[in-house]
């Protein structure tokens, strides 16, 4: 699954950089909860142990991490550029 397939899938409309609709989400976002659609979007989906977490923000990046139930948050943040990327390791305020 591709951000564009969940983006479709949850009928958002949104106009991003094109390397991020063809970032691969896996199949972890097969049942989403989208929790906000305003200036930023974030969208969520509960796992057994881990729940991984979409946030886009036009203007600052996108980011696809996990958050474990210790609070723990891996992954990856995407900026304009399309090999212009960060590695999340620490909690933030954003993710939960």
């Amino acid at each position: 699954m591709h951000v564009k397939d969940l983006l479709d899938n949850l009928d958002i409309r949104v106009k991003l950089p094109q390397h991020w609709y063809s970032t691969d989400i896996s199949n972890d976002f097969e049942d989403p909860t989208l929790l906000e659609n305003d200036e930023i979007i974030k969208i969520e989906a509960a796992g057994e142990k881990n729940t991984k977490v979409i946030v886009i923000d036009v203007n600052d990046g996108m980011s696809v991490v996990t958050r474990f139930p210790d609070c723990k948050v891996i992954g990856v943040k995407y900026l304009g550029n399309k090999d212009d990327f960060e590695y999340i390791g620490k909690p933030s305020e954003l993710y939960f």
